[in-house]
């Protein structure tokens, strides 16, 4: 049901007049909405200012680049070579690089593995 401002006036006039409502109770709620009011707009500018200041951080996202097979691949080698390699001390590390440079990351991380398993 739809009220016009002028019908809302006089309603809002009926319930005082009857005790059913006082003036206070009206002037809370209009200062709650005028609060709300300025809280939104605050919050509207603020979020201009970091739309802005962070251009691609809006609500577009970016699409994900699409990694060919091989590269997939060589960046699971990197991975074991890497998690392998960080439980090795400086000594064992240094073996597994000269092995990767003379043999390859296969026998490196194999190399790796073993040392880092015992």
């Amino acid at each position: 049901m739809k009220v016009s401002a002028k019908q809302a006036k006089d309603i809002l006039e009926t319930l005082v007049a009857q005790g059913r409502l006082r003036w206070a109770q009206i002037e809370k709620v209009l200062k709650g909405q005028k609060e709300i009011a300025k809280l939104r707009a605050k919050l509207a500018s603020l979020e201009k200012a970091v739309s802005g200041a962070m251009p691609g951080r809006g609500s577009e996202r970016k699409a994900r680049r699409h990694l060919s097979p091989e590269t997939r691949a060589l960046r699971r080698l990197q991975g074991k070579y890497m998690g392998h390699m960080r439980k090795l001390t400086a000594a064992e590390k240094a073996r597994v690089k000269s092995v990767r440079e003379k043999q390859g990351m296969q026998a490196a991380i194999k190399l790796a593995a073993s040392l880092g398993s015992k």
